[in-house]
């Protein structure tokens, strides 16, 4: 196992003790989307969708929610960033910030809509605005940070050999490997 790789995991814990220890009174920080968001950047694509998956099912067992449902819309997320950084991006804080709000959109209307649209329940848009918003804006605004934490920790243990076509050099720019 490669130490960058145990790296991620350690993150991961922490961002999962963060949310299911409810630090904050109302909304937890879903810090895991931006976590799994970078990984993929800085990953494969397999390996950027497969750690989408497991962050998915971690944020599905810190809000008590359907086993897999977050899964379901967090890997494809997590693999289309990595996708479209292998193949048409750069890795930047820019397009990981973008990235995240389009899978924070994206998980916020299923989660708003498969919880409690759906099913008619009363009082949901006070939900909607009290909870699932600030969650979810949490994780838009502290995405740089964790976007950062990743790229260093990708950059100290072995972006070289992390499978990126892409390699980055000490200064954060990326050139094509020769």
């Amino acid at each position: 196992m490669k130490i960058r790789r145990l790296f991620y995991f350690l993150i991961l814990l922490f961002f999962f003790m963060l949310m299911s220890g409810g630090f904050f009174p109302r909304w937890q920080p879903f810090l895991i989307i931006p976590l799994a968001i970078a990984v993929s950047m800085f990953e494969r694509e397999v390996a950027g969708a497969l750690f989408g998956a497991f962050c998915g099912l971690m944020i599905d067992t810190a809000c008590g929610n359907l086993f897999g449902m977050s899964a379901i819309w967090l890997m494809p997320c997590a693999l289309a960033a990595s996708l479209l950084i292998t193949n048409l991006m750069r890795p930047n804080v820019i397009n990981h910030l973008w990235m995240v709000t389009v899978t924070c959109i994206i998980m916020a209307f299923m989660e708003y809509f498969f919880k409690f649209a759906i099913w008619g329940e009363p009082n949901s848009d006070i939900v909607l605005i009290m909870y699932i918003v600030p969650s979810y804006v949490s994780a838009i605004v502290l995405s740089p940070l964790v976007y950062l934490l990743i790229r260093t920790v990708s950059v100290k243990f072995g972006a070289k050999d992390s499978g990126l076509y892409l390699e980055i050099d000490n200064n954060g720019d990326t050139n094509e490997p020769s």
